[in-house]
């Protein structure tokens, strides 16, 4: 009885690692891949075949090639978050329709988005840009143009404060030193870039995620070696007292 238990979870154990490593793994990160921006899609086609040959020199398309070459996607995404300029070129690159436009910002606002109460959130501007077709002017609302993301797993109304005023900050310096760009296609759809610096550390969420699991990892790191701390202090404080007697 106990034997046929066994094997009954062994072969389910085997059902279920089929279904998940060869099929429902790989359809969820081609459905990621799909959806990624073109070069976070080239970086990781191009890169994973490559890299795990020459570290792991194993056959491609196994468990442990999808693993690494997720962990290669995570990487690109992280990397292209943080690149503005680079996102506004490359967007050019792979539409080629879409053009400058003329156009300048009107109005815009800042807001606080907790994606839960406090913590994991953002200060976001809502921008009203206009730009011209022709003889006519059109105005837009881009409801989420720019975040600037917490790395704090708790924010404070302090927190929330000091973000919503560098944001205000931010956003002025881009308006006045004209730090975007407006581009539209044949359709007349419109998107804005702003702001095109070469590097953006608060408006890249995967480096605030990062660094929260940091904070995270430091601080349990310290907790859990607050015993072993103190009862390595207490020791080297009885060893001198032994001594000195």
């Amino acid at each position: 009885m106990n034997n046929s238990n066994e094997n009954y979870l062994k072969e389910t154990r085997k059902l279920y690692d089929k279904i998940t490593y060869k099929f429902l793994m790989p359809v969820l990160y081609i459905v990621f891949l799909c959806v990624s921006p073109p070069p976070v899609f080239i970086f990781t086609i191009v890169l994973s075949p490559l890299l795990f040959m020459l570290f792991f020199n194993r056959k491609l398309f196994s468990k442990k090639f999808a693993i690494f070459s997720f962990m290669i996607y995570l990487t690109g995404s992280a990397i292209y978050s943080c690149l503005p300029w680079f996102q506004y070129r490359s967007f050019l690159f792979f539409h080629p329709s879409w053009t400058e436009a003329e156009g300048r910002i009107i109005d815009y606002k800042i807001r606080w988005t907790p994606t839960t109460k406090q913590s994991a959130a953002s200060s976001t501007a809502s921008i009203t840009y206009t730009y011209r077709v022709g003889d006519k002017e059109r105005q837009v609302y881009a409801s989420e143009a720019v975040d600037r993301y917490s790395n704090n797993l708790w924010n404070t109304d302090g927190d929330i404060e000091g973000h919503n005023l560098a944001l205000d900050k931010q956003i002025k310096e881009y308006i006045n030193a004209k730090n975007y760009k407006i581009l539209i296609n044949r359709a007349n759809d419109s998107r804005l870039f702003i702001p095109l610096d070469y590097f953006s550390f608060w408006g890249a969420l995967p480096l605030q995620i990062i660094l929260m699991l940091l904070k995270i990892i430091v601080a349990l790191a310290i907790i859990i070696s607050l015993p072993y701390s103190y009862a390595y202090v207490l020791e080297r404080i009885k060893e001198n007292q032994r001594r000195k007697y």
